[in-house]
């Protein structure tokens, strides 16, 4: 499953901030409310969806950390509240993000 128009375009905002050293509280945020309005508008990502965007994104290395850090939290905690969703196999024990 590719990432949706809708999260590309919230995605690439935060690809685009302006790091000096140290994240402020607004920045912080706009990464925060970035997935949590992807997962709660019903787009589903796989972390590797979005390592491979980052690739190609190509933001500041600690933007990109911090992005990644806070899409694998952000879909722990979705998933945790929505215990109801689709059994998968997990065959190879990555916990269903491959």
């Amino acid at each position: 499953m590719a990432l949706s128009e809708n999260s590309l375009a919230l995605l690439n905002k935060v690809a685009s901030i302006d790091y000096t050293g140290t994240f402020d509280s607004q920045q912080d945020e706009l990464i925060k409310d970035t997935f949590k309005k992807i997962l709660s508008s019903g787009n589903v990502y796989k972390i590797d969806e979005i390592e491979k965007w980052l690739e190609t994104a190509n933001p500041n290395s600690t933007v990109a950390e911090r992005i990644l850090n806070v899409a694998h939290y952000q879909k722990a905690k979705h998933d945790a509240q929505n215990p109801l969703k689709m059994a998968h196999d997990d065959s190879c024990g990555c916990g269903g993000d491959c």
